[in-house]
């Protein structure tokens, strides 16, 4: 989405920046190998169909994509990034306009939220038609507005294998989260999951908190979910969750700033 193309979340750990055109030779690396092909249930795909999914991406409001970037790598790499989050910081926004060319060699994963409506609980026949009938009369008399996008499913990957069970999971998933509770109104989060992908059922299960919600048997697939009644009360769980996995020791969970074109 066009809201996140110029901006940069700095955490503790991880900085995430926007998916750019520069990042494409690399990506398109990490989507040749059948492992993460199998683990993101994807199709291989050509330079050029790369290249017009970035842009597809940029454009699409309901898909939010950062590109994860590892400060352990950072470390003499790139003189110039984000420093590291702290609660006593002025909370000053800074720019850095070269911070993606610069960090191409620091890429070692991507995170994304794919928004929609979030769907109503079930009712029964005579109720929806209620509804449907009141809502009738509703858009007979003023302009539709359109769909809030309240829910938002979560896909992280971690495609550098040097950087994989490193414990990153837990901050990543929650910058994301709180990026989307807090700027996108997001208060359902939702991911599914492989029954056989044991590390990320513990990571959003054991880990975050998330609940079962639903399973598909013919895809062998969980489908695991936290929700709040506002995205306020979701920022609120968030924050909480960030400062009992960090024991109190950690500050804020990112900053953000700017990465303009």
């Amino acid at each position: 989405m066009k809201s996140n193309y110029e901006l940069s979340l700095a955490g503790g750990r991880c900085i995430l920046v926007p998916y750019r055109p520069e990042h494409l030779p690399n990506y398109h690396r990490w989507m040749q190998d059948p492992f993460l092909l199998d683990a993101t249930a994807s199709e291989p795909l050509s330079m050029e169909e790369e290249i017009t999914m970035q842009k597809e991406w940029r454009d699409d409001e309901h898909k939010c994509t950062f590109i994860i970037l590892a400060r352990d790598v950072l470390h003499g790499q790139c003189p110039d990034v984000p420093p590291c989050p702290c609660d006593d910081s002025p909370n000053e926004r800074s720019s850095f306009p070269k911070l993606v060319e610069q960090t191409l060699q620091c890429m070692i994963g991507d995170i994304n939220l794919f928004l929609s409506e979030e769907e109503e609980e079930e009712i029964d026949e005579e109720e929806s038609f209620r509804r449907q009938q009141h809502l009738q009369n509703i858009t007979q008399q003023v302009e539709m507005k359109p769909p809030e996008l309240t829910q938002a499913e979560l896909d992280l990957m971690i495609a550098e294998s040097s950087h994989r069970r490193k414990n990153l999971g837990t901050e990543l998933a929650l910058m994301m989260m709180h990026y989307g509770a807090s700027q996108l109104n997001i208060k359902r989060f939702f991911v599914k999951v492989k029954d056989n992908n044991h590390f990320s059922l513990r990571l959003f299960k054991e880990k975050l908190g998330f609940e079962e919600c639903a399973y598909a048997e013919c895809f062998g697939e969980y489908e695991l979910e936290v929700k709040k009644k506002s995205s306020q009360a979701m920022v609120d769980w968030i924050e909480t969750k960030w400062s009992e996995k960090s024991e109190g020791q950690a500050g804020k969970l990112y900053e953000i700033h700017d990465v303009p074109l």
